[in-house]
């Protein structure tokens, strides 16, 4: 990719999209193309502009993000759909992550670290903040606690399961490799073999499968 990836804003509260839009321009591998208060307007402009990376609410009145987020997955699936939230509920994440979304930030990350989350989408992976991360595994925990826990961990090495345990926690490939004191290279090795193993496609899967099938506790 040449030049830096287009951004679309989606919020209903005009202050947060100005203040949004203030924080990108200061990235060069970043600029915002359109910022819109509504899901369905978000919906046209991404239609019309076709940009690299939506940044979504996920609560609004009218049409939500979730729904707004399955019309432009469906609409154009290079679009890079990411869900803001603040205080949403985990069914929701849940939600948006069936219909196509890349990842779940909080709005209170620190600017530099949303700035590396959103690198690293547009480097394929999928981002989960640790306030994000701990929203949607609440959920999953509630709605599967009758089921039966199922141990995949043989399938995994020592390491490859390390990587896993903190992946479910939210961190970043470069966290990760800081705190395992692995090269970021190696950790996304190791990263791509646990989704090879479990048949998963990215981070946001595998923090799912290991809460569902009790890989973690």
């Amino acid at each position: 990719m040449t030049g830096p990836a287009s951004v679309l804003i989606v919020d209903d509260h005009a202050l947060f999209r100005d203040g949004m839009a203030a924080l990108i321009s200061r990235w060069d591998d970043f600029e915002v193309v359109g910022s819109v208060g509504s899901g369905a307007e978000g919906v046209a402009i991404a239609h019309e502009a076709k940009p690299d990376l939506v940044l979504m609410d996920v609560r609004m009145n009218g049409m939500n993000g979730v729904e707004a987020t399955r019309q432009i997955c469906l609409n154009d699936r290079a679009i890079r759909v990411v869900m803001l939230t603040m205080s949403s509920l985990g069914e929701d994440l849940l939600q948006a992550l069936k219909v196509g979304a890349y990842g779940f930030l909080g709005k209170d990350e620190p600017a530099e670290r949303l700035h590396g989350y959103l690198q690293g989408v547009m480097r394929g992976e999928t981002a989960l903040s640790s306030a994000a991360a701990n929203m949607v595994l609440t959920e999953l925990r509630v709605g599967n606690r009758q089921q039966p826990r199922r141990d995949l961990t043989p399938t995994l090495t020592m390491r490859e399961n390390d990587v896993l345990q903190l992946v479910v926690e939210g961190l970043s490939n470069e966290e990760i490799a800081c705190q395992l004191h692995l090269s970021e290279g190696t950790v996304k090795k190791y990263l791509g073999n646990v989704m090879s193993k479990l048949h998963l496609k990215n981070r946001v899967q595998v923090a799912v499968h290991a809460v569902r099938h009790g890989v973690v506790p």
